[in-house]
């Protein structure tokens, strides 16, 4: 009964026009600060920014020179008003400083830090990456957060902002559904200004922001790629490396200001327009919700609704599973047939793997060295299968044949020639990891992220080579083979990361952890 009344509220919700789902934002400035040089544009760009986004309708929260009782006041109240389904935007602009691998963002009553003061900062400041989880807990189903933070030590004469013991903010573990955004790279500085003489009433990476919002049709991917180009250029007029860094994690596509439809004509009635397509995360949501249901009725009013996406992957593969499960109520509602004797079935079609085994085993037998006899047509075998035809005379069989029934049946031919001995190769003195490595990892908060290592033998035991990771990120690791145990480090510029594996026995493969919490395999290329 329950599963019945649940199955009837599900089709309702299908089958009802989803809610409108609202756009809230919360927009800080901090410029005067009590204890840390003040800054200059901040509240500017502020201001900007939240213009920009109530005129393409988000509800926006602002806040001007907070202290850290009314950044948490606003905090609670933007994560108040967010509800599931809701799009929620972060933008910061002010002071910050990376702390123990957490980026915190500073209020304007933050102290002027001192050698003891690490831990009293991070208790007064607002570690961005709780703020996130406390946006991602209401429900919400895109956060965008934008930070223009990336700033360098206040107690050096410079045109930037930021406070601890580096320059710039760190990486990120973004959530699930969840954009950010820094007006900088990791451990980079964001400009203020490009000089004293520059008037912009914004940022480097604010003005370059300002427009690329306005733009109709322009999707949050399209916009980060110009907007990183033009930030870069900019600082490449002053000599400075600012290329700002993103972490993407969000699902579907987002538009701040969708293109709008083309205006009526002034005789002709303009057609009816067609229906904007639904965002494909709440597709993805609704299908789940059919699929977990599993039933006919559920994948019907599923497709009901989506009737006018019918190219979208999602629909088609509804529509192909509730077409399947119709053929399997169909088949269940046929009345019991009289079973007949079965004709034999067909004869099923050589595996070509099974019969690459069988060539390579026959080929170790006549003396060839095909090596192991794992079904892979490898630069072995292939010299292998080379040297038995060389030994051959008169058979009309080519390279190309090999791993054919027609080559396999020539091998194991009566009177046919063994191959001419081949000098064994020397033994390898041991394991190495030189060469090209792909990996895979995973990180805490559901991040993943993939790679390539390409390691060179520098000495005895000793490898070093680049690692570049999907983040966009580039450093240099070394590592330390001792047997099949491997210990490295990844140095990423201002971060160093160290990690542990073991080599698989075939030397073609690696798992292991690092010292960030992610786990990873790697295979050789």
């Amino acid at each position: 009964m329950l599963r019945v009344v649940s199955l009837a509220l599900v089709l309702i919700a299908l089958a009802l026009p989803a809610a409108a789902a609202q756009r809230l934002a919360l927009v800080i400035g901090n410029n005067g600060y009590d204890e840390v040089p003040a800054l200059l544009k901040a509240v500017s760009d502020a201001e900007a920014v939240s213009g920009t986004l109530d005129d393409h309708g988000f509800e926006v929260i602002t806040v001007l020179d907070a202290p850290r009782r009314e950044m948490n006041r606003r905090i609670s109240e933007f994560t108040g008003r967010l509800q599931p389904g809701d799009t929620a935007l972060v933008f910061f602009a002010g002071h910050g400083v990376e702390i123990d691998g957490e980026n915190y963002l500073l209020p304007t009553d933050i102290v002027a830090p001192t050698s003891g003061d690490r831990d009293f900062i991070k208790g007064e400041s607002i570690a961005l990456s709780r703020l996130l989880d406390r946006v991602r807990t209401t429900g919400a189903r895109t956060t965008i957060a934008i930070i223009d933070a990336c700033r360098d030590n206040p107690f050096e004469a410079s045109t930037g902002r930021s406070i601890g013991g580096t320059r710039g903010l760190g990486r990120i573990a973004a959530p699930e559904g969840t954009f950010v955004m820094f007006s900088a790279g990791a451990g980079q500085l964001a400009l203020d200004r490009l000089s004293d003489a520059d008037t912009d009433a914004n940022s480097v990476f604010t003005r370059a922001l300002l427009p690329r919002l306005r733009q109709p049709g322009l999707e949050l991917r399209d916009l980060v790629s110009d907007l990183r180009v033009e930030v870069r250029d900019l600082a490449r007029t002053q000599n400075h490396a600012q290329f700002p860094a993103y972490y993407d994690e969000l699902l579907g596509s987002f538009y701040f200001n969708p293109a709008s439809s083309a205006p009526e004509e002034a005789v002709a009635e303009a057609p009816a327009p067609t229906p904007a397509p639904a965002p494909q995360s709440s597709i993805r949501a609704d299908f789940e919700l059919a699929r977990g249901l599993g039933t006919v009725a559920a994948y019907e009013a599923f497709l009901a609704r989506y009737a006018d996406q019918s190219d979208d992957f999602t629909v088609l593969l509804a529509q192909s599973l509730l077409d399947e499960l119709k053929g399997t109520e169909e088949v269940a509602a046929l009345p019991p047939q009289t079973p007949e004797t079965p004709a034999p079935a067909p004869e099923a079609a050589p595996d070509p793997r099974a019969i690459m085994r069988e060539t390579q085993a026959a080929l170790n037998a006549l003396g060839c060295s095909a090596g192991g006899a794992d079904g892979v047509a490898g630069p072995r075998t292939r010299a292998a299968f080379a040297r038995f035809l060389g030994a051959q005379s008169g058979t009309d069989l080519t390279a190309d044949a090999l791993g054919s029934p027609a080559a396999l049946a020539a091998l194991t031919a009566e009177g046919v020639k063994r191959c001419p001995v081949v000098a064994a190769a020397p033994a390898p003195s041991g394991p190495t990891i030189t060469g090209t490595w792909s990996y895979s990892a995973k990180c805490p908060l559901f991040i993943r992220v993939n790679g390539t290592i390409r390691l060179t033998q520098r000495g005895s035991g000793v490898f070093i080579g680049p690692i570049r990771d999907s983040l966009g990120q580039s450093g240099t690791t070394t590592a330390r083979l001792n047997g099949l145990s491997i210990t490295a480090s990844n140095d990423w510029g201002n971060v160093t990361e160290t990690w542990r594996a073991t080599l698989t026995p075939d030397g073609r493969g690696y798992s292991g952890s690092s010292s960030s919490g992610c786990t990873f395999t790697a295979n050789l290329n």
